[in-house]
């Protein structure tokens, strides 16, 4: 992990610098002369070589000091604050979503499999998986905001204003998710144990909830450390087009307007949240197999 962090800081610090532009562009009028453009990078130390300012930047995250928006002014530690409690309210509602959806609707699939249930089941994950996402927005907002008026189409931070925005972000996980269910469940119900357990007279409801439910988890949680990834990619174009404020949204507009600073941490701290989430997910792993936690 730390390997990974180190290398993702080295990439995302150089290609920032080393792409057209720079924070003048943004800080500074059109009209400021080279001379006032000079100045303003030699207060901030742009004008420094770039393996000098990699070294001050990790010696400053080293003593706690995140620094402070190039543009605006303010500490990261306060955008902080508020973005990351709204990126994290999104997709925790997302991810929610998704899972609260997706595993009950892949095991009545795969229990009633071939039946309506699971056809209607499939085709909607089919129609989940191949909607793309910002696409997927916009009908939502022509649909509720522009014609019934029942849900807002952009803002922060209601209840109505966090479901559009939950459910685009949830709708590829939760098509995946239930996929991969069914289809781990259908394996589990095709066991050499589960024709045991139906021969000693089992209940099909006990053989399907206690026996293999819990061994048709193991997939569906090892894709959960990657569903992180996943969220927090999509939550770049989600947060974007419902300009819900969050790390999503503040990165991008960092980005663009070559705060580097921002564009530094907010990158690194979204790095460090797919990393944490597939260490998590590892030690999920244990806690649904045994065996893997004797081992």
């Amino acid at each position: 992990m730390v390997v990974i962090l180190l290398l993702a800081s080295i990439a995302v610090f150089y290609s920032l610098r080393f792409a057209p532009g720079d924070p003048t562009g943004a800080a500074l009028s059109p009209t400021a002369l080279e001379a006032a453009r000079e100045a303003f990078r030699e207060r901030l130390g742009l004008n420094r070589p770039v393996t000098e300012q990699y070294v001050i930047y990790l010696s400053n995250l080293a003593r706690g000091d995140l620094g402070s928006s190039m543009i605006t002014g303010k500490p990261i530690g306060e955008l902080l604050t508020y973005y990351g409690r709204n990126s994290l309210v999104l997709g925790l509602a997302a991810f929610a979503i998704s899972y609260l959806v997706a595993i009950p609707l892949g095991v009545l699939a795969a229990a009633r499999r071939n039946t309506i249930v699971d056809q209607i089941a499939s085709g909607l994950a089919i129609l989940g998986m191949g909607m793309p996402n910002f696409w997927l927005a916009l009908l939502l907002i022509t649909l509720f905001s522009a014609k019934l008026r029942w849900l807002p189409s952009a803002g922060c931070c209601s209840t109505k204003q966090l479901i559009l925005p939950a459910v685009v972000l949830a709708a590829e996980g939760t098509a995946v998710t239930m996929r991969m269910m069914r289809s781990s469940m259908l394996d589990q119900l095709g066991a050499d144990f589960v024709r045991t357990h139906r021969a000693k007279g089992l209940r099909e409801i006990t053989i399907v909830g206690s026996r293999v439910f819990r061994n048709a988890l193991l997939p569906v949680i090892s894709l959960a450390g990657l569903r992180i990834g996943w969220l927090i990619g999509y939550s770049l174009i989600v947060e974007t087009i419902f300009q819900w404020p969050g790390v999503g949204y503040l990165l991008v507009d960092a980005i663009l307007r070559r705060d580097y600073p921002v564009a530094q941490f907010f990158s690194l701290l979204l790095v460090a949240a797919v990393v944490l989430g597939n260490f998590l997910a590892d030690l999920a792993y244990g806690w649904a197999d045994p065996r893997i936690r004797r081992a």
